[in-house]
């Protein structure tokens, strides 16, 4: 089991620093924080939320929560797009499975010929539908994986594809204290105007910390990232609180992002429905984000 453990966060870093295609990026909403918790905490909190969506951000997650869980988001993203979300995830603690689908809608664009005369409008939308599998493989191991069908389409254009994302989680032996990685979006997609279209593949790992009090949990995770296309490793402290198991309140620090620096937001849950808000604001006079998420537990 040492070894499998080492094979896998190797995989998580070296398979993506040593990664070379050719073609253009594209699928972008794959890197788009969906749950309104998870967002709310910069990509960080997938094993502190209850949101169906946290399987997204590390496949491994849905084991943490016992139960069934329905979750419907929508993001009011940047540049007037709009993500909607909608995920169930059913787990048992030993095995789990959810199915996401989630489009993300552009809004309406200009067509120009090349004298700049218009000629009409399109209509470019993303549409992802998501498969989540996970398994305890031993008491302190918990594995699980992303099966992708993707869709994404720009004026006459479009492209097809599919995507598998792994992630793995560690309960060490320190109280409280858990490991997780995660190699996301390898995968592949047909060309669109004969261009190679490259998925935004990603390693992550993580160190993540709870405390329980007699008020309040609270837990804290450092999340390292690097994408194939960026040469510079972000990072997220996100600290997520929850009083009373009613009151969850957000906060998160992003390091080496361009245009962002911290996120915050909060969930209020009455018996069986939770609802949470992220707020992420953006630099250099881009719009601000909100997102609101609704989910139900039963």
């Amino acid at each position: 089991m040492k070894k499998t453990i080492n094979l896998l966060l190797l995989l998580v870093f070296t398979a993506v620093l040593s990664a070379e295609a050719k073609g253009e990026y594209g699928f972008k909403m794959l890197t788009i924080d969906t749950g309104a918790a998870i967002a709310a905490l910069g990509g960080t909190g997938a094993f502190s939320t209850q949101d169906a969506f946290a399987p997204l951000s590390n496949p491994s997650a849905s084991l943490l929560n016992q139960g069934k869980t329905i979750s419907v988001t929508q993001n009011y993203w940047i540049f007037d797009t709009s993500l909607t979300s909608i995920g169930y995830v059913s787990s048992t603690g030993n095995k789990a499975m959810g199915i996401y689908l989630r489009q993300l809608d552009y809004g309406k664009f200009q067509e120009r010929d090349d004298s700049g005369e218009l000629i009409g409008e399109f209509h470019p939308i993303d549409l992802v539908m998501t498969l989540n599998v996970s398994y305890r493989i031993k008491p302190d191991h918990y594995l699980g994986a992303d099966v992708s069908a993707l869709y994404e389409k720009i004026d006459n254009a479009s492209s097809l594809g599919g995507a598998i994302s792994i992630g793995y989680v560690y309960f060490t032996p320190l109280r409280g204290i858990k490991v997780a990685a995660a190699l996301k979006h390898l995968g592949y997609t047909s060309t669109m105007n004969e261009e190679n279209i490259k998925l935004p593949v990603n390693g992550e790992l993580s160190l993540i910390k709870d405390w329980e009090f007699e008020i309040c949990n609270i837990a804290a995770e450092i999340k390292a990232m690097q994408n194939i296309d960026d040469e510079q490793v972000k990072a997220v402290i996100g600290l997520n609180s929850v009083l009373y198991d009613r009151l969850s309140l957000r906060l998160a620090y992003r390091l080496n992002y361009d245009a962002e620096d911290f996120s915050a937001g909060l969930g209020f849950r009455f018996r069986n429905f939770q609802l949470d808000y992220a707020y992420i604001p953006f630099d250099f006079e881009i719009e601000d984000v909100h997102i609101i998420g609704l989910s139900y537990h039963f």
